[in-house]
């Protein structure tokens, strides 16, 4: 909801002692080991129907066969009834929203769509018992003599490549909800290898906004899918600041049916990092445009995680964007500078095995690392280095901290600006909740 609430432990003395590096090594385990083979099982399921010889070729594991097929042909109907019925639940919910002459109370298509896909989106649980056989990510790596045929004239003029896009975005009807006006936009998507519509959902202080906020999700985040507003969202509203959430590409509603949410990003190697970011950072800089011509005020932009990842190309790109595109201020938080660790060293690529898969095809860390100008920041920024605020954890794996020190330190972030903290990539936006002060501080930035 757009007024979640963290809990009381979070934010009281509890927080400060679970919200510390364990505690990110008990999510790390449980992201690789459960939630991501879940998820690559409920994906696979999404593909097959009913069809359980398709549904292991899928996943892909080995044939099924006795009470594990029997099981698994029970939980292909669930999914495929609950899923059928998210389906129409979303189809009658944008009928209500962005009908010309709908009549629908929007709150109530709202409710039906949020309950339906969380119903859905929680069928994961029926694999549960194939959880330890089923692989975390799909595989399917691009080899480095194709990118190079894709992309290799854009590696020298990335500026190109992150020009910012400019679709007709539309705004839906409006809902209100404890204090809270909430709106969804969509556009069509002008890249042609992700297609389909952007989306972003919109939050807004029912008493007015000053100043306006585009905050970007995470890897697998999709937060509207399970009915939930991004956790930065409430804290920016209630500072009277409007927030736009936009669903990067192949998550959500821009999710590729048979894989799971952001999958292509990890499995096609670099080239599932040029092309989700190819697509997103120019959406970021029309969602600049669009803040600025329906509000008043400066436009920050920020993300955690591949947020951040996405949104500092933006920052370092936005020197050449036209006055109405580029950000005012900008947040990072768990971020680097160096891709080439994430997909090489970090946590996430430890645990999901990407070298491994990445040097099948030909790939080493060297050529991981020529490709750091369509992935990376590596110029200097577009904006004043004393707007942008950089949240680092000393313990974080997945974005290795010595990537996001440096980073701060080649883009000469100020001290007041910096915030480092003993905890690792999930704890540091999760403490937030205990000590707002790098969210007080872009929010000083945005009304200096």
């Amino acid at each position: 909801m757009a007024t979640r609430r963290d809990p009381a432990w979070m934010t009281g003395p509890m927080g400060g002692v679970v919200l510390r590096p364990w505690f990110d090594r008990l999510a790390l385990m449980g992201m690789v080991r459960g939630y991501f083979p879940l998820s690559r099982l409920w994906a696979a399921a999404e593909a097959a129907g009913d069809d359980v010889d398709l549904f292991a070729a899928e996943v892909p594991m080995a044939p099924l066969s006795g009470w594990r097929r029997s099981r698994v042909q029970a939980a292909l109907a669930h999914c495929l009834l609950l899923r059928g019925l998210a389906e129409r639940a979303e189809s009658d919910w944008r009928d209500a929203l962005f009908s010309p002459g709908a009549t629908r109370d929007p709150a109530e298509a709202e409710a039906e769509r949020v309950k339906a896909s969380y119903l859905s989106m929680r069928t994961r649980a029926r694999f549960a018992f194939l959880r330890r056989r089923a692989p975390a990510v799909r595989f399917a790596p691009v080899a480095p003599h194709h990118l190079e045929a894709r992309f290799g004239r854009q590696r020298s003029d990335p500026a190109a490549l992150f020009a910012p896009a400019e679709p007709i975005i539309r705004g839906s009807r409006t809902i209100k909800r404890d204090g809270v006006i909430e709106r969804w936009l969509r556009w069509p998507c002008s890249y042609d290898d992700i297609g389909g519509e952007g989306w972003a959902h919109v939050y807004e202080p029912e008493g007015g906004f000053d100043h306006t906020l585009v905050m970007c999700h995470g890897l697998g985040i999709e937060a509207d899918a399970w009915g939930q507003g991004l956790a930065m969202a409430p804290a920016f509203v209630k500072r009277g600041i409007r927030v736009i959430e936009p669903e990067a590409p192949w998550h959500g509603r821009r999710r590729t049916t048979g894989l799971q949410a952001g999958e292509p990003f990890i499995a096609r190697g670099p080239m599932g990092a040029i092309d989700l970011f190819a697509a997103h950072v120019p959406e970021v800089a029309a969602l600049v445009r669009w803040a600025r011509e329906t509000g008043k005020g400066r436009v920050g932009i920020g993300g955690i995680s591949l947020g951040a990842l996405g949104t500092q190309l933006a920052i370092a790109h936005a020197a050449s964007w036209p006055a109405e595109a580029r950000p005012d201020a900008a947040l990072f938080i768990t971020t680097t500078d160096r891709l080439d660790e994430v997909a090489w060293d970090g946590g996430f690529a430890t645990g999901f095995g990407t070298a491994k898969a990445f040097t099948g095809v030909g790939w080493t860390r060297d050529k991981v690392t020529d490709w750091l100008p369509l992935t990376a920041p590596v110029g200097e920024p577009g904006i004043d280095p004393g707007r942008i605020v950089m949240v680092l954890g000393t313990a974080d794996s997945i974005t290795p901290y010595a990537g996001g020190a440096e980073f701060a330190r080649r883009w000469a972030i100020p001290p007041e600006n910096l915030f480092v903290s003993w905890q690792g990539h999930f704890s540091v936006p999760l403490g937030m909740a205990r000590d707002p002060r790098p969210i007080e501080r872009l929010v000083a930035l945005l009304r200096a």
